[in-house]
């Protein structure tokens, strides 16, 4: 896949900027605060319906207007075009159309348009909470599986509604035994699922997250991924859900006091391993960024594999968290996959000789506006 072009209409601090892309890589510049994540930003409006900064719509909307709107062009590996577009008014809300036609389920764009995403914030992943490492996994999966992402939709539904039980029997001291069972039955159900999708996904990994790890480092250091569930699983991972019921049970009673479900996929984890060292523990600030470019490097591969489709890679603002040797690397490994957006305040931070002689494209970001762009054959 390849973004065409992109326009965004009061979109942060944008009013009207239109750009187009080179198939290779595109180096966003510009000091800070002048718009260049914004445009990744719209990128990902367009791909996940959302921005990968978390951030709510309403925050997206140019300061003094009421609405924004994102307008792609992007074509497939088949060589199909897609016109899509995603509006938002503060009174409407969102909306989302690809070739004109109104998408009613976000969860129905997810997978179309492929994308991989490291911003400073993805940082996090490998010394954040565990939240940020099932993130991770849920946006590789949804992104891959529609199945996956239908079953973890159902699961976050039947979640809240079991806390909202928990959390009313925990005020008024009595539980309707009955609507809970029902919800405990769609949890198990949909989360058995999810967590056995998570246990083939981190198996099939690891493997690919191997081999992106060795093309930035050459010898000496072994990763690794573990799936770690809120609860035993034995080793083939069959019998979940008799596994989840019966930790549901032992925690019946803590459950009631806290007013909240405290087992299932939830609660899950990765643990990240480097010579069979929990790196969180043990591994330095530098080995901690090279296993997070390349979880991102594998995720780029393992997605391409899955979908026969080649994602887009969004690059925010890395560059100052690496060290020189290791941004020079990460450009060099990036540059020679698909097309890449790489935002930057200047090209001070790498080697940019080695990056792959595929077309570049500059674009140049001030106070919003595109000030000019050039291409570097």
């Amino acid at each position: 896949m390849r973004v065409k072009r992109i326009q965004l209409s009061n979109f942060r601090n944008h009013v009207d900027s239109s750009l187009e892309f080179s198939p290779g890589v595109n180096f966003i510049t510009g000091a800070n605060a002048q718009g260049k994540t914004s445009i990744l930003e719209a990128l990902s409006y367009v791909c996940l319906t959302k921005s990968f900064l978390h951030q709510a719509d309403a925050a997206i909307v140019k300061i003094g207007s009421d609405s924004f709107a994102v307008d792609a062009i992007l074509e497939n590996e088949k060589g199909f075009v897609n016109n899509a577009r995603v509006v938002y008014s503060i009174d409407a809300g969102k909306r989302i159309f690809i070739d004109g036609n109104e998408i009613k389920k976000s969860a129905d764009v997810i997978g179309m348009f492929p994308i991989v995403v490291l911003s400073p914030g993805d940082f996090a992943l490998t010394t954040g909470a565990p939240s940020e490492r099932r993130m991770f996994m849920d946006m590789v999966l949804s992104q891959i599986s529609r199945s996956y992402l239908e079953e973890l939709i159902e699961y976050r539904r039947a979640l809240k509604q079991r806390n909202k039980i928990l959390l009313d029997g925990k005020s008024t001291g009595s539980l309707d035994t009955e609507v809970m069972m029902a919800w405990t039955d769609a949890l198990v159900s949909h989360g058995s699922k999810v967590m056995m999708k998570r246990t083939e996904f981190v198996g099939e990994f690891q493997a690919t997250f191997s081999s992106a790890y060795s093309t930035l480092v050459e010898y000496g250091e072994a990763p690794a991924l573990r799936y770690t569930p809120s609860f035993g699983l034995n080793e083939r991972g069959t019998n979940v859900s008799e596994s989840f019921y019966a930790s549901l049970s032992h925690l019946a009673k803590m459950e009631r006091i806290r007013g909240a479900t405290l087992s299932g996929p939830h609660r899950d984890d990765i643990a990240f391993v480097l010579n069979n060292m929990p790196i969180r523990e043990f591994a330095s600030q530098g080995q901690h960024k090279t296993f997070l470019v390349a979880l991102k490097i594998a995720e780029f591969h393992y997605i391409k594999t899955k979908l026969a489709e080649t994602p887009v890679m969004l690059l925010d603002d890395v560059m100052t968290e690496l060290d020189y040797s290791r941004a020079t690397k990460t450009i060099q490994a990036v540059s020679t996959l698909g097309q890449a957006f790489i935002t930057a305040t200047d090209m001070m931070s790498f080697d940019e000789n080695l990056i792959d002689m595929r077309e570049t494209k500059f674009h140049f970001v001030r106070e919003g506006n595109m000030a000019y762009d050039n291409v570097r054959l």
